[in-house]
């Protein structure tokens, strides 16, 4: 079939449903495209976005399937590659912390979970989708609820999550740890991903005296001794981030992504995989 403009007007719908499936934005594009290229050959389809959308789905939970396995080798903990503007007027989308949680879940739950809860679909048309029945994709999203225990930021959070941010990274950069262990929550969680390709914790770590120790220990590494860095706001999938340069040759060392509760940061996403720090202009 041809692709006219009401089929191309469902792209971001499409994007969004495998970006927040996959967690990787490029993974996400090929499947939309092989989608486009499906549709081409297609006959007789009287709902497009019906009909792309459960192939977007089924390729999506397909290739999160093979995913996973790859991701089991990976170097440390694997985080999600978020879409970094340094502005907000992109719409928001999923969270990235949201996004990062979602890993829990297994393709089935994490496909009705983001078609539910983000893209906002009613219980017929998830059911639609996926291949399932209404009242199945009720009990498959509850279970995906209490594997993700997670409450999400409260209204105005952005502004809180944002000056934590800066006051974390500020007092980090002095060595402070006195500040750092009021910022910090005693159950704080961190997690490093450098993809093997530049310095990051390996394993996950739990508590505050064992997450101080290790980010003190980063900023007084012999290649970061003297150092001087920049840290820059951004936005991270339309949300608050901050993004950490290296100030003589302007490289992009790192993000900072701060989960919280009323007052205190509660986990840390510390991204420095080179390939995922990519600063995307607004379209």
């Amino acid at each position: 079939m041809v692709i006219t403009d009401q089929v191309l007007l469902l792209r971001p719908y499409l994007l969004g449903i495998a970006y927040e499936m996959l967690g990787v934005v490029q993974e996400a594009e090929d499947i939309v495209q092989d989608v486009y290229e499906k549709w081409m050959s297609a006959r007789d389809v009287d709902h497009p976005k019906a009909y792309l959308g459960k192939m977007t789905v089924n390729k999506s939970i397909n290739r999160l399937q093979e995913l996973k396995k790859q991701r089991e080798s990976y170097t440390g903990p694997w985080l999600p590659e978020p879409y970094i503007t340094l502005d907000a007027d992109q719409p928001p989308t999923i969270e990235y912390g949201l996004l990062f949680l979602l890993e829990r879940l297994n393709p089935v739950e994490r496909a009705v979970f983001v078609l539910r809860e983000s893209l906002s679909e009613d219980y017929r048309h998830v059911a639609e989708l996926t291949g399932l029945s209404a009242d199945n994709c009720r009990q498959v999203l509850h279970r995906a609820r209490l594997k993700l225990a997670s409450p999400k930021p409260g209204p105005g959070s952005g502004d809180l999550q944002r000056s934590l941010t800066q006051a974390f990274l500020t007092a980090l950069q002095d060595q402070d740890r006195e500040t750092l262990n009021r910022l910090l929550r005693s159950d704080i969680e961190l997690f490093s991903d450098g993809g093997g390709k530049r310095p990051a914790n390996l394993k996950p770590l739990f508590g505050l005296g064992k997450v101080v120790k290790f980010l003190l220990g980063i900023v007084r590494l012999p290649e970061n001794n003297g150092s001087e860095f920049i840290h820059r706001p951004a936005f991270a999938n339309g949300h608050p981030v901050s993004l950490i340069f290296r100030q003589q040759t302007g490289e992009l060392d790192s993000m900072a992504y701060v989960a919280h509760d009323a007052r205190q940061i509660t986990r840390l996403l510390y991204l420095r995989n080179p390939d995922k720090l990519r600063i995307r202009e607004m379209k």
